[in-house]
């Protein structure tokens, strides 16, 4: 606690009296009240010195600049745009790799569709080639024994009553 301090106006006794022992033991003696007296010429000179230690201080001392504050302050602005650009990065990395999957399956399923629409001609043309054979070997069969194509059948076709079962019983009245 300062000498100086208000609040010691206010200590206990106790403290001041802890003071006073400690001051006798180290050969201080009473404390005096500072006195009112004019200035020694060595107090001056001290005075004149400090006073002289303390402007060549103020002017020597180095002001910081204030862009080095304003760098101190964008460092977590900074480090937040450079994570935010090497994810937007990844991201767009990832979305090429996708585009380009993507365009691969496309190129597969259009050669897929090629190779099928081939093979569907091909089948359609086979078939067309077949019913052109058969139209010709039926007209010249046709025109051997009968004008029409007559297929025989052995029996008139007959549905016979076994092949049903009943689901409802008959009601009674």
């Amino acid at each position: 606690m300062s000498w100086s301090d208000p609040a010691r106006r206010f200590e206990p006794a106790e403290d001041s009296q802890l003071r006073a022992e400690l001051r006798d033991l180290l050969g201080l003696g009473p404390m005096m009240a500072p006195s009112a007296a004019e200035p020694t010429a060595e107090l001056k000179a001290l005075a004149d010195d400090l006073r002289r230690e303390a402007q060549r201080r103020s002017r020597t001392e180095r002001k910081r600049p204030t862009w080095g504050l304003l760098a101190a302050a964008a460092l977590p602005l900074l480090a937040t745009l450079v994570g935010l650009g090497g994810w937007g990065f990844q991201q767009k990395h990832r979305a090429d790799d996708l585009a380009a999957q993507t365009q691969r399956q496309e190129q597969e399923l259009t050669r897929l569709v090629a190779s099928h629409r081939t093979e569907l001609a091909r089948e359609r043309q086979a078939k067309e080639e077949v019913q052109h054979q058969l139209q010709l070997a039926s007209r010249k069969e046709i025109r051997k024994s009968e004008p029409f194509l007559v297929i025989p059948v052995g029996s008139p076709l007959k549905v016979t009553g076994d092949d049903y079962q009943r689901v409802k019983q008959n009601p009674q009245h």
